[in-house]
């Protein structure tokens, strides 16, 4: 799975990046997304930073190059669609290697994934993941989703409630 830095970096401000190696047998990053993530938070000293760079260390992330043409589209992207370097990046991977999906948070970002039929998955929907394969219980989901509140992380009251009904549906789904 491609992932952007965003939902890297709140699983692991959330002490639940390990996740990762339980739900994806690859978890693959563009070199923009390690600069971003790591070499910039690093020189901020950030603990997340530190976390990540840890699990590319031990092989559990990888950190992918852009071969010359996607290199070429991801900046296309980035101009074109007003996102961020990394988020191109991160298309751009999800595009060389012919990925259905990446989890990427960031509004703009998702719409452009879609615009080239790429299924955008963000942070929640990992944790839906998580719980769907009984990773943790409802408790723990529960504060999980209190704590990302709690930080920087912006939600809209809209993907709140989404993710909610979905949580509903899946619990509703487990009790049989």
């Amino acid at each position: 799975m491609i992932f952007n830095s965003s939902p890297l970096i709140i699983l692991s401000k959330l002490n639940k990046i390990s996740l990762l190696k339980e739900l994806y047998p690859k978890v693959e990053i563009s070199e923009g997304v390690y600069e971003e993530v790591v070499v910039k938070g690093l020189e901020k000293n950030l603990s997340d930073a530190l976390i990540i760079k840890d699990y590319i260390d031990k092989g559990h992330i990888k950190v992918c190059k852009l071969d010359p043409k996607h290199a070429e589209t991801s900046q296309k992207i980035s101009k074109i669609y007003g996102i961020a370097n990394a988020e191109a990046e991160t298309i751009a991977l999800a595009l060389q290697y012919s990925s259905k999906e990446v989890v990427i948070d960031e509004r703009s970002a998702r719409e452009s994934a879609i615009s080239f039929n790429i299924k955008p998955l963000g942070s929640l929907r990992i944790l839906l993941l998580a719980y769907k394969k009984n990773l943790f219980d409802e408790r723990v989901l529960k504060e999980v989703v209190h704590n990302m509140m709690s930080t920087n992380y912006r939600l809209s009251p809209s993907v709140l409630i989404e993710f909610w009904k979905l949580f509903e549906k899946l619990k509703r789904k487990r009790g049989k």
